[in-house]
């Protein structure tokens, strides 16, 4: 081993990263033996637990909405510990509510529950654990995230040990039913993730609505990513137990179950690499983190194709050995599945730098895209007579579609941010949206404002939207501004006017939106029409929810917000130079991604 690298990891952030590596490496044994216990009574016990934690995998995300990932951003950034709290506040504020009502569902629907899970009302007494067990990992999801931001590394790596490998492997040691195994694991993860944070939960914090405002924001537009995540690897299951029976279906469940821990096997590099890149992002080291990202996909590429390769010559001798006598009817659909191991793993491990960089929700995007096609595999599978193997098949077809384009985005970032050192902050690329034609005459106080912006380092371009009634023409206004931001990669967008104009502008673009709000986008009281008047100034009020900064011209137009109104600033539109400098050094902030505190 190199001197460097040994002095590395006597660093803090190398011994943390050994610490890292170790308790993932503890928390996959933890996994394997985990199926090796559910394994050791009879296969029915293996798939009805491969279904339940396949289904748990499903469900979670819309109760964490995005939190885990939002928690360790946005703590990593918080400029004092008490601003970190109330991040955590806030996610506690909808994760905890929202888990109650999942479980408390999982009572009062448990037959119609069981029959579409479990394929018939046998599954009944199976189905409240699962509500105590998603609430659980919710929760570890949410402690996890706070941790790791606020670099507690020791408590966040002994609660993922004790979530991941001590809790269900106990419960299996202690209990011998599989319902009684279901509810000791999910009682399990509740209360270690509680107790985890319990100081920071009773330390004061002040009011916690921005922050949590904040983080819904980054976290709820990830949340169909998320489902589709975890649709990916639990609906093929479903779909072979409408068509194979339960046997088929715990086969493709387990074969999923590989890609998980396969996937674990790159975890702790994602977990390394989000907090890691959020920091650089933040101190402005575009080209260490450039760096960072060569060589952490170097890694995970050579890492994945020996894994999944292998697993294919030795898939006999290892499921025998793991799985003992029933190992032998897993083998071939595991064979199948395990090839999706290579994009699966890739994605796994570079998601982390899509979600530090991106305020929207690349992989959300992405995995949504796979997840349909998915979808139109299993209806294909449902509807016409096909092979056993179909849905390894279907799966594989997708899980490629994810990872090349997790490709595709990885490079797209790495040649951002090695763009972005060569030319420095001092200089920004702005696009300017006016909601108007060009020879328009309406927003001419705009433009005089953004070819003031030139002055002072930016490079300005202006997109004009002429029409924001008609379908077509948005349409076609969308392919134009999706050409333009990927010729000319400006660093912001600066949309003026709220209404279609920035919803429009706010769904289309893949860098950092700023609105500005003007007047009767907010207040629709002078606006003609009742249906015109409403659902404008909701466009207004969605537009203000995920715009990455907000505008208002005064302060009468800021009141009028539903939310961010202590983010929202107060700055004019005219042709002056003072607030022209102003307006920029806040687009200079969001587009860099700079935090403010307020």
């Amino acid at each position: 081993m190199k001197p460097g690298v040994l002095a590395h990891f006597r660093t803090p952030e190398g011994r943390d990263q050994l610490m890292t590596y170790a308790t993932e490496a503890g928390a996959l044994l933890g996994m394997l033996l985990t199926y090796r216990l559910a394994a050791y009574s009879s296969k029915t016990d293996l798939d009805l637990y491969v279904i339940a934690r396949r289904t748990i995998a499903f469900v979670f995300p819309v109760v964490l909405m995005g939190a885990m990932v939002g928690l360790t951003r946005f703590t990593t950034m918080s400029a004092t510990p008490e601003i970190a709290r109330r991040y955590l506040r806030g996610a506690l504020s909808w994760v905890i509510p929202l888990g109650v009502v999942i479980w408390l569902l999982c009572f009062l629907l448990a037959r119609p529950l069981a029959w579409g899970i479990y394929g018939s009302e046998a599954g009944i007494p199976f189905i409240p654990p699962l509500g105590a067990m998603t609430l659980g990992i919710a929760l570890h999801g949410v402690a996890y995230g706070y941790l790791r931001g606020r670099g507690a590394i020791l408590i966040a790596n002994a609660l993922q040990l004790f979530v991941l490998a001590v809790a269900p492997c106990l419960a299996f040691v202690l209990f011998d039913e599989m319902v009684h195994v279901l509810w000791a694991t999910g009682l399990a993860w509740v209360f270690s993730a509680l107790l985890s944070i319990s100081r920071s939960m009773l330390l004061p914090t002040g009011s916690y609505r921005r922050e949590g405002a904040e983080l819904l924001r980054y976290g709820l537009p990830r949340v169909p990513g998320d489902v589709a995540l975890g649709a990916l690897l639990t609906i093929p299951g479903y779909v072979a137990l409408r068509t194979y029976g339960i046997d088929s279906s715990g086969e493709v469940g387990f074969g999923a179950t590989l890609l998980n821990i396969a996937a674990a096997v790159f975890s702790p590099v994602a977990l390394l690499l989000l907090p890691a890149a959020a920091a650089q992002l933040a101190g402005g080291d575009h080209a260490g983190l450039a760096q960072r990202i060569r060589g952490m996909e170097r890694l995970i590429l050579l890492a994945s194709i020996g894994l999944m390769l292998s697993f294919e010559l030795l898939a006999v001798p290892v499921l025998d050995i793991y799985l003992g006598p029933s190992g032998a009817e897993y083998v071939d659909m595991s064979r199948l599945i395990f090839i999706g191991a290579l994009p699966f793993a890739y994605f796994n491990g570079m998601r982390s730098l899509l979600d530090a960089y991106f305020r929207t929700p690349r992989n959300g995007v992405n995995l949504m895209a796979a997840f349909l096609i998915l979808l139109v595999g299993s209806a294909v599978h449902l509807f016409i007579p096909t092979p056993w193997y179909t849905m390894a098949v279907v799966l594989n077809i997708a899980l490629f579609y994810l990872g090349y384009t997790t490709w595709r985005d990885v490079a797209f970032v790495r040649s951002e941010l090695e763009r972005l050192a060569v030319r420095g902050e001092e200089h920004i690329g702005v696009v300017v949206v006016i909601p108007d034609n060009e020879e328009g005459e309406a927003y001419t106080d705009s433009r005089d404002q953004a070819v003031l912006f030139t002055r002072y380092g930016a490079e300005v371009t202006m997109f004009h939207l002429p029409s924001r009634t008609s379908p077509t023409r948005l349409l076609r206004s969308r392919r134009e501004l999706k050409k333009l931001l990927h010729t000319v990669r400006p660093d912001v967008v600066h949309v003026h006017y709220g209404s279609v104009a920035a919803l429009f502008t706010v769904l289309t673009s893949s860098v950092p939106v700023m609105v500005t709000f003007m007047g009767d986008d907010l207040d629709r009281s002078r606006v003609d029409g009742v249906v015109r008047s409403r659902l404008g100034g909701f466009f207004s009020q969605v537009a203000a929810f995920f715009a990455a900064g907000i505008i208002c011209t005064d302060e009468i137009v800021r009141e009028h917000l539903w939310w961010r109104t202590s983010e929202a600033h107060v700055m004019g539109t005219g042709p002056h130079e003072a607030e022209a400098q102003a307006v920029l050094n806040h687009l200079r902030t969001v587009a860099f991604h700079k935090t403010e505190e307020v």
